[in-house]
C-alpha cells in the first residue's frame, strides 16, 4: 500500500500543479479578452443591446429584401420617423420594415392558395380572396407599427407629470440643464424606460455640441407626443424670456395632472356606453334564461296535458 501511494503521489502533485497553472493562464486570457474588448468598443452613452445570430440573420435577410422600398425618399423619411417614434432607431430599420411588408404579402395568401389547390376550387373568387389576403399582409406591418407607436406615446405621456416634477426639483437644487437631464434619466429608468432612452439620446446630443433649443426640438420630434412638445416649447420660451424655468415647470406639471384627470374622467364616462354591447350579447340572455326559464318550463308542463286532452 505504501509503495502504491509513493507511485501515485508524484502524479497527483504534477496534475495539481498543471491544473493550477492552466487555471491561472485561463484567468489571464479572460482578463486580456475583456480589456481588449473594452478598448475596441466604441464610446457610447447607451449600451448596445445584445442580439442573437438568428435575429441578425433575419434582419440582414429582411434588409436585403426590402431595399426596393428605399427609392422614394419622402416615403422613406415618413417611415423612418414613424419607426423612431416606435423605438426602432437602427440605420437599416426602413429596409427591414419594407422587407417584412413584402414577406407578409407573400406568405399570408399561401394557406388560402394551398387550400384552393387541395380542394380543387381554384376559381376567380378564391383568387380575388388571395389577392385581398396579400394586400392585408402588406398593410399589416404598418398597422402594427402604428399601434406600437401609440402605445409607446401613451407610456411617455402617462409618465410625463412625474418627470416634470423631477426636472423642477433638480433645477431648484441648482443643477444645470444637462446635469438635470442625466439625473432625471437615471431616476426614471425603471419607471418609464422609453422616456429614459429619449433623455439619454438628448443628453448625448447636448454633449455632441448641439444647441439646447435644437436638442429639445429633436426630443419633441422623436417622441411625437403633444405634451412633450408643449414641455419643450415652454422650456425654450422660458429661457428666451429669462423667466424661472422651475416655476414654469411646476405650473405646467399641475396643468398636466389636471388634464390627465379630465381624460380619466372622460374615459370613465364612456364605460356605460361601451359596456352595453357585452351586456346585451352575453349577460342579459343568461339572466333571461335563469329568471324566465323556470316559469316557461312550469307553464309548458301545465298546458301540455290540457292541450293533449
Amino acid at each position: 500500500m505504501s509503495n502504491l501511494l509513493a507511485w501515485l503521489a508524484p502524479f497527483v502533485a504534477i496534475f495539481l500543479v498543471a491544473y493550477v497553472i492552466l487555471l491561472y493562464y485561463e484567468k489571464r486570457r479572460a482578463v486580456k479578452r475583456r480589456v481588449k474588448g473594452t478598448e475596441a468598443a466604441p464610446v457610447s452613452f447607451m449600451r448596445k443591446p445584445e442580439s442573437s445570430p438568428l435575429k441578425e440573420r433575419l434582419a440582414n435577410w429582411f434588409s436585403s429584401s426590402g431595399k426596393w422600398g428605399l427609392k422614394n425618399e419622402a416615403e422613406v423619411s415618413k417611415v423612418q420617423s414613424l419607426l423612431i417614434r416606435g423605438g426602432f432607431r437602427q440605420a437599416q430599420a426602413p429596409a427591414i420594415f419594407y422587407g417584412i411588408k413584402a414577406t407578409c404579402a407573400l406568405l399570408l395568401p399561401i394557406p388560402l392558395i394551398l387550400y384552393m389547390v387541395v380542394k380543387g376550387k381554384l376559381n376567380a373568387t378564391f383568387l380575388t380572396m388571395a389577392f385581398m389576403a396579400a394586400g392585408m399582409g402588406y398593410f399589416l406591418p404598418q398597422f402594427l407599427l402604428e399601434k406600437q407607436v401609440k402605445r409607446r406615446q401613451n407610456r411617455i405621456d402617462r409618465s410625463l407629470p412625474d418627470v416634470v416634477d423631477l426636472f423642477t426639483i433638480c433645477l431648484e437644487a441648482g443643477l444645470a440643464m444637462q446635469a438635470t437631464i442625466n439625473r432625471v434619466a437615471d431616476e426614471i429608468r425603471e419607471m418609464c424606460h422609453d422616456f429614459y432612452v429619449e433623455l439619454q439620446i438628448t443628453a448625448g446630443e447636448m454633449r455632441g455640441g448641439l444647441s439646447r433649443d435644437q436638442v429639445l426640438r429633436n426630443l419633441a420630434d422623436r417622441t411625437g407626443v403633444q405634451s412633450v412638445k408643449s414641455l419643450t416649447t415652454l422650456i425654450i420660451q422660458s429661457e428666451r424670456l429669462g423667466t424661472s424655468i422651475s416655476q414654469a415647470l411646476r405650473i405646467h406639471a399641475e396643468s398636466m395632472r389636471d388634464h390627465r384627470m379630465l381624460r380619466a374622467e372622460e374615459k370613465a364616462g364612456q364605460i356605460p356606453v361601451k359596456i352595453m354591447i357585452p351586456l346585451l350579447l352575453f349577460i342579459f340572455p343568461a339572466i333571461f334564461v335563469v329568471v324566465v326559464g323556470p316559469g316557461i318550463i312550469m307553464i309548458a308542463r301545465n298546458l301540455m296535458p290540457r292541450l293533449k286532452g
